[in-house]
């Protein structure tokens, strides 16, 4: 980049400067010269003036002018690039659609050139929908990612906003704060569904099936996607817990249908010839988990526990946790399956409304006791197990894995520990509501999305057509899946 000479500032800006600075006023204007090559120094001249001043071109009426504001505290400063205690982590909301959050993350961390291990997020979303969560980032200005999301659109014909679908997703709603985001830092999710080609909709069959939602609730299974879309996630887990690192690294660096073209191309090089820095060079996007463990393998090609470590903490963890997910389960369909909703003497069940406040229910406690509060551990070094054939139902689907609970003790140190939770059988929704919408193509629009608010389009559906949908509506807790309350309703009910 060329060196920009700068200009003297004459008394009087100097002047209006420092009061500018000393009374914190809202803005101070200069009156812009014509010549784009004199503003670009006035500029960088106001800059060394003081780093606490930000500017920029404007138009009052006619005249050009160059805006002089504070800037704000947040990047004042020179500690950490100008970020304070108080606003290290922008928070904002990412609106993403046909991609899954560790994508996301790591797509906009390869677009915007920063480390993926510097942003987190509450929790995974699904690849097939339009969702919104909210992501947290370090020392990142707003201004980054406001621009990022003009290339997200093109303008059309008519003169509004048309969606760049390439992209996948876009941000907004900033804030700062003094911590990152965790796994686990929301309430619950809001879902609307749409379910297609029903069989029946008659007001008598949604009403039962509100009321049968309301008061039995359903089996809290954990749902498809907590094991990852080649569905394999579990089995990624348990080898890491077995100490099995290059098996795990292979499992990872496996193609499958749901990857794109680039990294089919790449994942199959490697397996045909191990070659990491070849593989590496294949892939468009190398900030995905696959690049990641690619590029651990370029620097040290036999250090499969190494490759590991690369990955975000909260990629590793996700791993463990989905075999946890997976024997859960397996329990959990055993214990329904011999006892359905019956309460046992021995069971768990939650204290207080704390799931991780846990305690047995006696004998002469079963006649009060309610299966909405039975509660079964997730497989971990920490647990508290029931002491009845539940306990048996567990230790048995970790002996058909060749597994025990001592191999959740954390087998690369700290970044694996994996200790347990304790998970309710059953969960009532708070909330269920449905409408029902025809409809007559396949792929039919039938909702407003967020997607819609954001681009400020008003949506109706049609209305019309032989073909019956019903709208679902409804809230559930973080960790609860929909596709689980899904598969309830669908069983023959619409």
């Amino acid at each position: 980049m060329k060196n920009v000479q700068q200009v003297d500032l004459s008394e009087e800006i100097q002047a209006g400067l420092k009061e500018l600075l000393s009374e914190d006023s809202k803005s101070y204007l200069i009156p812009a010269p014509d010549d784009k090559a004199e503003r670009t120094r006035l500029h960088k001249t106001i800059a060394t003036f003081s780093t606490s001043l930000s500017t920029e071109t404007v138009k009052e009426g006619e005249a050009g002018f160059i805006k002089v504001t504070i800037k704000s505290k947040k990047f004042r400063g020179n500690r950490d690039n100008g970020f304070d205690d108080d606003s290290k982590f922008l928070h904002f909301t990412m609106l993403k659609w046909n991609i899954g959050t560790s994508d996301a993350i790591m797509r906009l961390a390869n677009v915007m050139n920063i480390n993926p291990r510097n942003m987190s997020y509450a929790g995974l979303k699904d690849k097939r929908g339009i969702t919104s969560q909210r992501v947290s980032c370090k020392m990142l200005e707003p201004k980054r990612l406001t621009g990022l999301n003009k290339t997200f659109f093109n303008a059309n014909p008519a003169g509004g906003k048309e969606v760049v679908y390439e992209k996948n997703f876009i941000t907004g709603n900033f804030t700062f704060a003094k911590a990152p985001l965790k796994l686990g830092d929301v309430s619950g999710n809001k879902f609307c569904i749409a379910l297609r080609e029903c069989d029946s909709t008659t007001a008598d069959n949604l009403a039962k099936l509100r009321t049968m939602l309301l008061e039995k609730g359903f089996i809290n299974y954990f749902g498809l996607q907590r094991f990852g879309n080649a569905g394999n996630t579990n089995v990624i887990g348990r080898l890491i817990l077995k100490k099995d690192y290059k098996s795990a690294i292979e499992t990872i660096l496996t193609a499958n249908d749901n990857h794109k073209p680039d990294v089919v191309a790449s994942l199959k090089h490697f397996k045909e010839t191990g070659n990491a820095n070849e593989s590496f060079g294949k892939l468009k996007y190398k900030k995905l988990i696959e690049g990641n463990v690619l590029s651990a393998l370029c620097k040290e090609p036999t250090n499969f526990k190494g490759a590991l470590k690369s990955l975000h903490h909260k990629q590793q963890t996700l791993y463990a946790h989905a075999y946890q997910s997976y024997i859960w389960n397996k329990t959990v369909s055993k214990r329904i399956q011999k006892y359905g909703t019956q309460v046992l003497a021995g069971d768990l069940v939650s204290q207080d409304g704390d799931v991780k406040n846990v305690r047995q229910i006696l004998e002469t406690e079963l006649s009060s006791a309610s299966f909405c509060d039975v509660v079964l551990p997730l497989p971990g070094f920490d647990i508290k197990l029931p002491e009845n054939e539940c306990k048996t139902f567990l230790e048995e689907a970790l002996q058909e894995d060749d597994m025990s609970l001592e191999d959740f003790g954390g087998p690369l140190g700290k970044e694996f520990d994996v200790g347990g939770a304790y998970r309710n059988l059953i969960y009532k929704p708070s909330e269920f509501s449905t409408e029902v919408v025809q409809y007559s193509e396949e792929n039919e629009k039938l909702v407003a999305t967020d997607l819609d608010n954001v681009l400020k389009i008003s949506f109706q559906p049609a209305g019309v057509g032989e073909k019956v949908a019903i709208v679902c509506r409804f809230m559930l807790p973080k960790s609860c899946y929909a596709t689980m309350l899904l598969r309830e309703i669908s069983k023959g009910r619409i």
